[in-house]
């Protein structure tokens, strides 16, 4: 099985696009992968498609734009893929996927979105059930980390019972977050929520990652500020912490990961220059980036192998059936 990414927050513009394209680009430029491994997949869960714009849009084609149109009417797009899912399943996997996205030599896939999915959603949700929603949403997932070794879920912003089903399936789960007050002010309620909808298993282990980091901040910035304030998100009083870079705990450096400013970062948005010509990585971001990048994925590695779900914290019922599970497993074992 691969290992399943979300990348998670309920504010928007935060930069869950721009860190889902930067990791799989940083992923599949790996030289242990070859041309055409099932390596990464990326995932739109966003009915917007901002990721499925940000990897098909033509900067020659203007408003023609073939290949967003091409992903509609063959189908290949989540919404598709879940309304199948939950009438027949008839059509295989991997006809929903477009292969071949994103302007490095060694390619990756996607499984696009668009508007539609808000529909499938609630019509789902209505005529089925949320069990029966959610359980369709995570034999989907499994089944894609069956066959690659990545798979990143670019989550929309807000609520939705599609994205906290992809929470549920992850091995980890990825809070970008920008150093401001408006970002930082509605951290707590997420991780609230986080620990509500994990609290009847145990979780994947969730993660901030600042984004826009600035390493010169001007007076008035409060960059500094709020890396503080998120720095003292800590277990057990909290579900997400901060990211940390593997082996940077002492020393007095600071061991969180961060994804600095890079104006790069929006043409990397508006796809390659020549939908037909490699793009390299070292092309796409600058020299800072791709260090980060490097160290956002040593990181990422450090957390999928130690494989360390989230503990139910103590005081709440999935703590106490946690405990009274093992206390059960023990009493068998002894006899």
């Amino acid at each position: 099985m691969g290992h399943i990414i979300s990348i998670v927050n309920r504010k928007g513009g935060v930069g869950k696009t721009t860190l889902t394209l930067a990791l799989a680009d940083t992923l599949i430029a790996d030289k242990r992968f070859k041309a055409g491994d099932p390596a990464v997949l990326v995932i739109d869960l966003d009915p917007q498609g901002s990721l499925t714009r940000a990897l098909l849009y033509d900067r020659k084609e203007g408003a023609q734009q073939r290949n967003l149109r091409e992903i509609v009417d063959e189908g290949q797009t989540f919404a598709e893929f879940l309304k199948n899912r939950l009438e027949d399943g008839k059509r295989p996997l991997n006809e929903f996927l477009r292969h071949g996205v994103g302007p490095v030599g060694k390619h990756y896939s996607l499984l696009a979105n668009e508007s539609k999915a808000w529909n499938v959603e609630r019509h789902a949700i209505k005529e089925l059930g949320e069990t029966v929603t959610k359980q369709t949403v995570s034999k989907i997932l499994r089944d894609l980390a069956s066959v690659y070794t990545y798979v990143l879920i670019d989550a929309p912003p807000g609520q939705t019972l599609i994205a906290e089903a992809a929470i549920q399936t992850s091995d980890l789960v990825l809070c970008p977050t920008s150093p401001d007050y408006l970002s930082y002010w509605g951290l707590e309620s997420f991780d609230d929520y986080l620990k509500e909808i994990c609290a009847d298993g145990l979780g994947p282990p969730a993660r901030f990652v600042f984004t826009k980091f600035k390493k010169k901040v001007p007076r008035y910035d409060p960059q500094d500020r709020v890396h503080d304030l998120v720095y003292a998100f800590e277990a057990p009083q909290r579900y997400v912490t901060l990211l940390r870079e593997a082996g940077q705990r002492s020393g007095g450096q600071d061991p969180s990961v961060s994804l600095p400013f890079d104006p790069k970062l929006a043409t990397r948005l508006e796809g390659a220059p020549t939908a037909s010509r490699q793009w390299p990585w070292t092309k796409m971001y600058t020299l800072d980036t791709q260090r980060a990048l490097m160290r956002l994925v040593s990181a990422i590695r450090g957390e999928l192998e130690r494989g360390e779900p989230h503990r139910p914290h103590p005081g709440t019922r999935a703590a106490d059936r946690a405990n009274g599970n093992r206390a059960g497993r023990s009493a068998q074992v002894a006899r």
